[in-house]
């Protein structure tokens, strides 16, 4: 018993345990003087906003402290990404430290956009002013995006999973409600939602063969013994950026859309605001056709996010390994990019087909938007279940190393 509870992946996940429940806790923290019964808070605009807020740690259901969730660290880092490649700001500039202050304050001041644009429609019941009310409500907002935050550094450091624990915890208690709610709108029959029952397990065994899928590369290991050559590679996933773009999309395009519930709400006597924001609700056919080309552009983004020709060609030189066949540095770094491009096509195209194609049925029935949403959720969700299994495998390889001495 000593030695079990002494084992690291017992005592990391321990901790993760616990910061789950502080994030389940803080999830049924209702915002003050807010009416959680009243509906119509998630209708007109913010009818989907509540359904995609799930997939990035938020609860705007339950109105908590919560309800923005990830969303403004993820926005924050998809634009600090766009914003590092013009030389111009400089961004990239500077210490580490100065670096993410700057992405910092990038996050708060995404966090206040959609903080005041959640706190502007709350449902109110209280006789203080509004003002007040509606003060108090976005600080506790931008408070609990920042410690959602917080949460996930302490984890990905103390823990298992980092950020990623969060958003499955999230998605297993909101997505599957969401879900049942949508087939009991929709009312499928049983000769339809059976075939969507089996193409369903048929998928999750497409999703976790795709991500198992690799691409070993042979490397050259100065000193190795011959007879473990063969054992010395480094692999390219078939979809290299993973389960990131579907992620990340998702969190990209929900920023417009509380910046315009924002500023509907600002000026009221405002047309353009009002149809714009008709025009970008998600499921409607400007959201869902800017959804499939960002999805696309995402997933050869991220590929190079997760798997950097420099930052492989650099390690390899100062750990003295060479690809057969090619020369280290500069060239090495160019082969290397050349085949996460040539695999981040092959995973954008599979994504569009299998996360952006079921959109499209969407064109047709606004109400089947939820339903078409399964196909990316379950790629989002079986990458992230991945890479936890990766970090606990990473973790027990460790501990079978003893000590020489």
């Amino acid at each position: 018993m000593k030695n079990y509870f002494s084992s690291i992946i017992v005592k990391k996940g321990l901790l993760t345990l616990f910061f789950i429940f502080i994030y389940v806790l803080g999830s049924h923290l209702t915002l003050p003087f807010v009416d959680v019964n009243n509906r119509d808070f998630l209708g007109g605009s913010a009818a989907y906003l509540a359904f995609s807020t799930a997939i990035v740690g938020g609860n705007l259901r339950s109105l908590s402290i919560f309800s923005v969730g990830l969303s403004p660290w993820m926005s924050s880092m998809i634009l600090w990404q766009i914003f590092s490649f013009s030389k111009k700001l400089g961004l990239n500039n500077g210490a580490i430290e100065t670096q993410n202050r700057r992405q910092m304050y990038l996050t708060l001041f995404i966090a206040l956009i959609q903080a005041l644009a959640v706190s502007l429609n709350l449902p109110i019941q209280s006789q203080l002013p509004s003002i007040l009310i509606i003060i108090m409500n976005t600080c506790l907002l931008v408070a609990g995006a920042f410690f959602l935050i917080w949460l996930s550094d302490i984890n990905a450091t103390a823990g298992i999973g980092g950020s990623m624990l969060i958003l499955i915890t999230s998605m297993v208690l909101n997505i599957p409600y969401d879900l049942i709610e949508s087939s009991r709108t929709i009312h499928l029959p049983w000769f339809i939602l059976v075939p969507i029952l089996l193409m369903g397990i048929i998928f999750t065994y497409l999703v976790a063969i795709l991500y198992r899928a690799r691409y070993r590369i042979a490397v050259n290991k100065i000193g190795l013994h011959n007879r473990f050559k063969r054992y010395s590679y480094f692999d390219i996933m078939l979809n290299p950026a993973g389960a990131m773009p579907y992620m990340y999309v998702m969190t990209f395009l929900s920023l417009p859309s509380y910046l315009l519930l924002l500023l509907q709400t600002v000026f009221p006597n405002h047309a353009v605001f009002a149809e714009l924001s008709a025009q970008f609700t998600i499921g409607k056919p400007l959201w869902i056709y800017m959804y499939i080309v960002i999805l696309f552009i995402f997933s050869i983004a991220f590929a190079f996010v997760n798997m950097s020709g420099e930052q492989i060609s650099d390690r390899m030189k100062k750990s003295g390994e060479y690809i057969y066949g090619v020369y280290p540095g500069e060239e090495t770094s160019r082969f290397v990019n050349q085949l996460v491009f040539r695999f981040s096509i092959i995973g954008a195209v599979l994504n569009v087909i299998m996360a952006g194609g079921p959109m499209l049925f969407v064109l047709f029935d606004e109400k089947l938007l939820k339903i078409a949403m399964i196909p990316g959720l379950f790629m989002m969700f079986g990458g992230m279940i991945f890479t936890v299994r990766d970090e606990i495998s990473a973790l027990r390889l460790n501990e079978t190393y003893k000590p020489l001495i």
